[in-house]
């Protein structure tokens, strides 16, 4: 076996002497010839339970067709030769009565690097771990007895699944919320490629880290790459990977759209601002006419060359153009809707510059011709705003049975306000009857789906039925309509209850991608952001969520609240749920809210109310409830409930 060889990392020969991925090699400055017997002692301790081997274990692995007492005289030997490699007094392998262990010298290898690295949360100690792997564990080394063949097949199997899995772990990491540059993936992806060319797993991780930093073309020369490859080979690219690029190349298509829309002085989109619907009288509309209106302004989420903003905000300002709640939205153009004899509704598009109308519409608003209206104000308040429609159009998902559709509104009129477990029964029921009507209709089977996750998290969390329930129906949702956000949207929130953080982010990039300016999105994404623990970048959502929806309902300020209990800004958690017409849903943030900022006689009153609403639960169970990915989160919420004199 050769004493060196391959490429060094330069700079670091002093921290790593002994290298046993790809050729092994000690660089250690000594001159000696380091014997090969002993690279696969050292590895073998190292991959070790305990990093210990009995003598015999070592001697049968080292020399398995040689008679015991001859071998373990040839590991004797084999010691005392590296005795004189134990540079500093830091041997490689350290006798303790008839075991053998890993020395510090061992544990300066890039074996021992990597494996430490990988059980790591730190992520520039897991890349330096990664950037180890120089290729196979002891690359070029000859296996003729069997014992020793089988051992060194199934080490290296078991470290390229550990280097796999941790690679795309990492990979997740530095780019889910695109904050680093896409120059970090390259040396990654050059190690990852390096050691198993024609993995296609890690192409697809590679193709979607880049895009996430934004740098779409350097996915795309991955994917031509993989193309190039596999034509070699005479194989065609999995479903899976061909999936994944329709969708990267649709976000870039996206993008250009964005910068080919109509200019803004701040490069900002013109805000649309939906008015309550009202009666001749001046009254507000039934509540019907009310949904169907709020309905096409949540649709038209998906565009982006305009931004709407949200109807809870703009209906609370009534049909007052010129008040200080209504200038508060900065709209640059408001929707106005009023409706006669009960059937006939006019609707107007005006720009807020210049008070002119630019489209008007009139129809008369049965069942039947309700969706009709639909698509077709959705179409032209699109064109009215936007020099290019999105790629991907409303209609298609939309084309339902009247009656069926009438049920959608209903359930989604009894969910916009406050939290309350009757009116999600009641809103569910709704959404089951549209079905029921229609299967094909994917937006109510989202909405069935936040129902039972909502009621899953009103009821504490115990019932894991409710929540298996809920993960179907939003993947039902996907598989039904996969251009609707909301399905991909429910599917991210109910894998961030399952602690499938990966997942969840996976989701909410999607979610995000296909409804870009949907409010509702925007919060529950800045709560999942939180519970990863990017709370800076939760905040910053959350944020621009009341941006949209400046006079938002109880939900709003709830997960709001619980973003500034993550960021240590106990006093904003409390105002925000001030804010709130029912703190019944907060009862768990206003108590260890007050309870970490020193006020534990109110945090003992809150954690009664607590106690009440979740009898028999103990305040470890309570903390369990939020589903972070750092433990010590959970922990510090366990102190805090416990403060608050629960057990």
């Amino acid at each position: 076996m050769a004493n060196h060889g391959g490429d060094r990392v330069a700079g670091d020969t002093e921290q790593i002497p002994i290298r046993f991925f790809g050729v092994p090699r000690y660089e250690a400055g000594n001159q000696a010839f380091f014997p090969a017997k002993g690279f696969i002692l050292v590895a073998a301790l190292l991959l070790a339970p305990g990093q210990t081997l009995t003598r015999q274990a070592a001697a049968s692995l080292l020399w398995e067709n040689v008679e015991q007492k001859r071998a373990l005289g040839n590991l004797r030997q084999l010691l005392l030769r590296l005795q004189q490699f134990a540079k500093d007094d830091e041997p490689a392998v350290v006798l303790t009565g008839n075991d053998l262990a890993a020395g510090p010298a061992a544990y300066r290898s890039d074996l021992a690097t990597f494996l430490s690295a990988a059980q790591s949360d730190d992520i520039e100690t897991r890349k330096q771990g990664i950037l180890c792997v120089y290729g196979e564990l002891l690359q070029d080394v000859e296996a003729c007895d069997e014992q020793f063949y089988l051992w060194l097949l199934s080490e290296r199997n078991r470290l390229k699944e550990l280097f796999f899995s941790t690679l795309g772990q990492l990979l997740e990491d530095i780019t889910r919320f695109g904050g680093r540059k896409s120059s970090h993936i390259a040396a990654l992806a050059d190690c990852a490629l390096r050691l198993e060319p024609d993995r296609e797993e890690t192409y697809r991780s590679l193709m979607m880290a880049y895009a996430r930093t934004g740098d779409h073309d350097a996915s795309q020369r991955i994917y031509d790459n993989l193309l190039r490859l596999l034509r070699t080979e005479g194989r065609h690219a999995e479903p899976a990977t061909l999936a994944l690029h329709r969708r990267i190349r649709s976000y870039v298509a996206d993008n250009d759209t964005k910068a080919s829309s109509v200019e803004r002085p701040s490069g900002s989109r013109p805000r649309v601002a939906f008015m309550q619907p009202v009666g001749f009288d001046k009254e507000p509309a039934v509540p019907v006419i009310q949904a169907f209106i709020e309905d096409i302004a949540n649709s038209l989420v998906r565009y982006r060359t305009f931004t709407v903003l949200s109807p809870h905000s703009s209906f609370s300002t009534a049909h007052d153009a010129t008040g200080e709640r209504y200038q508060v939205l900065r709209a640059d153009y408001r929707v106005q809707s009023m409706v006669f004899d009960d059937a006939r509704l006019s609707i107007a598009l005006i720009d807020e510059r210049t008070a002119e109308i630019i489209w008007s519409l009139e129809v008369v608003l049965n069942e039947r011709q309700v969706h009709a209206a639909f698509r077709l104000l959705s179409k032209q308040v699109a064109g009215a705003l936007a020099e290019r429609l999105e790629r991907h159009q409303i209609e298609p998902g939309r084309r339902h049975e009247a009656s069926a559709y009438l049920h959608l509104l209903a359930g989604q009129q009894l969910i916009r306000g406050k939290c309350d477990l009757p009116l999600l029964r009641r809103a569910r029921a709704e959404f089951r009857k549209a079905v029921d009507l229609d299967p094909s209709m994917s937006a109510a089977r989202a909405r069935i789906s936040q129902t039972l996750q909502l009621e899953w998290l009103m009821l504490g969390g115990g019932d894991p039925h409710l929540l298996h329930r809920a993960r179907a129906e939003a993947e039902a949702s996907v598989e039904i309509d996969p251009a609707l956000g909301i399905g991909h949207w429910m599917s991210a929130v109910i894998a961030l209850h399952q602690r499938d953080f990966d997942t969840s982010a996976d989701k909410f990039f999607e979610a995000e991608a296909l409804a870009p300016n949907s409010a509702d999105l925007l919060l529950q994404h800045a709560d999942a952001l939180a519970h990863f623990g990017q709370t800076e970048e939760a905040w910053e959502r959350f944020q621009r969520a009341i941006d949209i929806n400046p006079y938002a309902p109880d939900i709003y300020w709830w997960a709001g609240a619980s973003i500034a209990l993550k960021r240590d800004d106990f006093g904003t958690a409390v105002q925000l749920c001030g804010r709130m017409e029912d703190d019944e849903s907060a009862l768990r943030v206003l108590t260890v809210s007050h309870a970490l900022n020193g006020d534990l006689a109110t945090a003992r009153e809150y954690g009664k109310r607590l106690q009440d609403n979740h009898p028999g639960m103990t305040a470890r169970q309570i903390s369990q409830l939020s589903p972070d990915r750092d433990p010590a989160v959970n922990e510090k919420l366990y102190q805090a409930y416990r403060l608050a004199g629960i057990k």
